[in-house]
């Protein structure tokens, strides 16, 4: 005959089987109502689209968008742009310019431009395999006191010695920093958007090598590094070595010098005949 089942032990299974499902139902319920919660704080901050302007140069040209929740989240935001949107020149679209927003007026952010620079791909074109290069990097200052680095691009038609190419470098960075100190900072990228920098440094090294190409790889505006920041930096360095040392050395014992070794031995060694005279006696 079957054994009847006991319904103590159905009782015991039904409680095992129900008790997990009511734990799973609430972590479900929990984890649902976190989507919900952000969904909520989400719907009440409303975002639109903002305007960002270039300077006056440009005649105020829209040169970008961006989607936010206030328009003082907009400052400080970069863009990079290529400079034949803006002209509508074809010859220039080698060039890409970089702005900075640095202010919101009516809603809309206004940029300046903080670095002019080369499109990666022309350099490459520009420069072949086995020709010599001259692209020193520098800072100098405008007359309106930014401080500016610029980093030109010479080529030769045909390898030089190295003397001429230690004079072309000294040159012109000679002649870029005597120009860039009588200039201020709009009219220096008008004159790098005209070629007319590009042009005058060409004129002034043609006394001592002509050249092939030269252009102006790259002009930027430099931070100044604080002068405490630096010190503050070495004397933690400082610090940091000294406790290295320190956890390194340990205390050494203090060792005698052979002088005091042997007049230690000789008067031991006189204690010793005296005690075997005494005992003889």
């Amino acid at each position: 005959m079957p054994e009847e089942k006991k319904p103590e032990e159905k009782a015991t299974k039904e409680e095992m089987s129900e008790t997990p499902r009511v734990s799973e139902h609430a972590q479900k319920s929990k984890i649902s109502d976190k989507p919900k919660a952000a969904k909520a704080l989400a719907k009440g901050i409303k975002k639109k689209w903002y305007n960002i302007v270039s300077p006056e140069m440009f005649r105020d040209f829209v040169i970008g968008e961006t989607f936010v929740a206030e328009p003082g989240i907009i400052v400080g935001k970069t863009l990079s742009i290529n400079l034949m949107t803006l002209t509508n020149d074809i010859k220039k679209q080698n060039i890409n310019l970089k702005f900075l927003v640095n202010k919101v007026e009516n809603e809309t952010g206004i940029a300046n431009v903080v670095g002019y620079e080369l499109v990666p791909s022309s350099v490459r074109r520009l420069v072949r395999r086995g020709k010599q290069r001259i692209d020193p990097s520098f800072v100098c200052h405008t007359s309106d006191n930014i401080r500016v680095r610029v980093k030109p691009l010479l080529l030769a038609a045909i390898n030089i010695n190295n003397s001429v190419l230690k004079s072309l470098r000294k040159a012109s960075i000679d002649f870029i920093t005597s120009g860039i100190s009588k200039t201020s900072y709009p009219d220096l990228i008008n004159s790098l958007m005209s070629y007319g920098l590009q042009k005058e440094l060409r004129d002034h090294l043609k006394k001592i090598y002509p050249l092939k190409i030269c252009e102006i790889r790259e002009m930027k505006i430099e931070r100044e590094k604080r002068s405490e920041d630096k010190v503050k930096k070495k004397e933690l360095r400082k610090e940091i070595k000294k406790e290295a040392k320190e956890e390194k050395e340990e205390p050494k014992e203090e060792k005698p010098n052979t002088e005091e070794k042997k007049e230690a031995k000789s008067k031991e060694r006189k204690l010793e005949i005296e005690e075997e005279v005494a005992v003889s006696e």
